[in-house]
């Protein structure tokens, strides 16, 4: 038997560990062949550290090891959790058992039945998918059945290489401290896997086992239907809106035709070439529709049927794009998130209000690096709040709202996540994709369109011009080098007072917990509520906040699922018509390159933009 003698006994011990333990046959010789050539340096990286739980939960490239996806780390988590489910859950939620699901991925299926596996083997019952799904629709299964949790295969937009395994709490929410820490802790008591686990030829004819695609599937076609009233049912068959969508080789296309259909919209028109789940996504370099060039086939398509509106999905259809064509000039509108985000604010609020509900008090969430804009939107009908990065926050804060008695109507983040209703407390592509083709329906009815509306709203509550972008970094070290630069910035414990034209008279370091000043000027008065992270310990990377004299605010933070350093900026100013709005983007990148040049200091780090 082959044994790795790297001369690293902490190596070698994890190495003959995996060894030990791992059936998968393309797996275990990708590590007998590092044996084999010496590869210390990639055997340490891969099997000398695990994943934690991200904004996103566990994602990395499917390739051997701890620190990757692949059958052992599936059996491994699946062996956590399930253990940390028996200490922490009721018996009826165990009864009521776990919701899994997968996407379209290379391996997306046998992870997901080999998680399926290691329930069944515990006794657990399992509601899983036949056939691939959008990723909210394993948080609406896990309400809908009242499950212990919820667990989602998918690695969302990454590249083709990669996977994830995302976990809902019974809430239907993503999970959070300390559950996620605990996850952790316990699948470390639970590394052994069992020799029946690798055995899933049966497991969808296993008695505890139990197919949940139609039914899931009928019960949110009919909460789809349930958020729209019989206006704007009646105004979208009439409407008649012809529209491009693109599944952008994923999940999304079936939903999203059957979601239309119960919504009365017209069926979309779909990109052939992406319609179906590809795992090579062989149409884009990237398959991320924030990426200009997912959207390309989708703008041809319309072009070629004379469609002004096209919609995009990301691969697990729970983030949406929206591009908008004006015939006069013969250009695109590309909308960013924080721009949809105001306009479906904006749009849900009016549905709202037209309802004539009244009682609850009303509320908008949205990230801290997303656009304020919502702000001043709902200022004086209702409260914003803002969360840390990612959906996993805003579900929790939404679903904590609810349990107050107030009504959380709409979250979103500028990554082009949209939550329309808190009985999917997470991000969700196909209801997003129904209310965008319902405002559409609205506005071109009345002659109208989602640019004019924007500009309607600016108007009346000033230009909120952002400017958000990153630089690539692999290397851990040129991270701690540059906050350490931010946290000494004029001397050892002296944060930036300054930087450039810009004077600084707000931070807040969340990773490290110190804010300067020490007490937050928040105008709303309902940012730290509980529930949304920010009245917790940071331990998702690095963040740091600053809110500047000139208006400008600005964050940096490092992604929770890819090597990026991120930046986000936003300054508000007077709308004065089209013209004046493009020089203040300009001004605002100006501002802000000179601020992030300074601060992150790209080119003496070897940053790549």
């Amino acid at each position: 038997m082959i044994q790795c003698q790297s001369g690293d006994l902490k190596l070698d011990a994890a190495v003959n560990s995996w060894l030990r333990l791992d059936k998968n046959a393309v797996t275990r010789q990708e590590v007998i062949d590092d044996i084999s050539n010496e590869r210390w340096d990639k055997l340490k990286s891969t099997m000398l550290h695990r994943q934690k739980f991200g904004t996103a939960g566990l994602r990395g490239r499917m390739t051997a090891g701890y620190n990757c996806m692949n059958d052992v780390v599936y059996c491994q988590t699946g062996q956590g959790l399930c253990s940390y489910l028996r200490k922490v859950c009721s018996q009826e939620q165990l009864h009521n058992g776990v919701v899994i699901g997968f996407d379209g991925r290379h391996n997306s299926r046998r992870f997901a039945e080999l998680t399926a596996k290691v329930f069944t083997s515990s006794s657990i019952p399992v509601h899983i998918f036949s056939m691939v799904c959008p990723t909210p629709l394993v948080s609406f299964a896990t309400i809908l059945y009242h499950a212990a949790a919820g667990i989602m295969v998918t690695a969302s937009h990454n590249p083709k290489e990669d996977n994830g395994y995302k976990v809902y709490w019974g809430n239907g929410s993503q999970i959070i401290t300390p559950h996620d820490d605990n996850v952790l802790e316990e699948i470390l008591h639970c590394l052994d896997i069992a020799d029946d686990h690798w055995n899933i030829t049966d497991i969808r004819s296993h008695p505890l086992v139990k197919d949940c695609q139609v039914e899931v599937t009928n019960k949110y076609m009919e909460y789809v239907k349930s958020t729209l009233s019989e206006e704007v049912l009646n105004k979208n068959k009439m409407a008649a809106v012809d529209i491009v969508y693109s599944a952008m080789h994923g999940v999304g296309y079936d939903y999203v035709k059957k979601a239309f259909d119960v919504a009365n919209l017209k069926a979309p028109i779909s990109v052939p070439q992406q319609q179906y789940p590809n795992p090579d996504f062989p149409t884009v370099h990237f398959p991320n529709p924030e990426e200009l060039e997912c959207l390309e086939l989708s703008k041809k398509l319309a072009e070629a049927r004379d469609v002004k509106l096209v919609l995009v999905n990301d691969p697990d259809a729970d983030r949406l794009a929206v591009a908008e064509y004006n015939s006069e000039s013969k250009s695109w509108k590309v909308f960013t998130g924080n721009e949809m985000g105001a306009l479906l604010g904006w749009w849900l609020l009016k549905q709202h209000e037209a309802s004539g509900r009244q009682g609850s008090e009303l509320y908008m969430v949205a990230s801290v690096v997303s656009s304020k804009m919502l702000r001043a939107v709902v200022k004086g009908k209702g409260h914003f709040v803002e969360t840390l990065t990612g959906f996993k926050w805003m579900g929790n804060a939404t679903l904590l709202l609810v349990q107050q008695g107030k009504l959380p109507l709409f979250a979103f983040e500028e990554a082009i996540g949209y939550m329309c209703n808190h009985r999917v407390p997470d991000k969700d592509g196909v209801t997003a994709a129904v209310q965008v083709a319902s405002l559409a329906s609205h506005l071109y009815s009345q002659n109208s369109s989602l640019v004019e509306q924007l500009e309607s709203l600016y108007a009346q509550y000033g230009y909120h011009v952002t400017h958000n972008s990153y630089y690539i970094c692999h290397e851990p070290a040129t991270i701690q080098k540059i906050f350490r630069h931010i946290r000494n910035y004029h001397g050892p414990g002296q944060y930036p007072k300054k930087v450039g034209p810009c004077e600084v008279v707000y931070l807040n370091d969340l990773a490290a917990g110190i804010r300067v000043p020490e007490e937050r000027v928040n105008g709303d008065g309902h940012l730290n509520v509980l529930g949304t992270g920010l009245d917790q310990d940071y331990t998702s990377g690095e963040m740091v906040m600053f809110r500047c004299s000139n208006g400008l605010s600005a964050t940096i933070r490092t992604s929770g699922t890819e090597p990026k350093l991120k930046y986000y900026s936003e300054l508000v100013c007077q709308a004065e018509g089209q013209g004046e709005q493009e020089k203040a983007k300009q001004k605002v990148k100006e501002i802000v390159q000179a601020f992030i040049d300074e601060l992150v200091q790209p080119k003496q780090n070897g940053l790549v933009g």
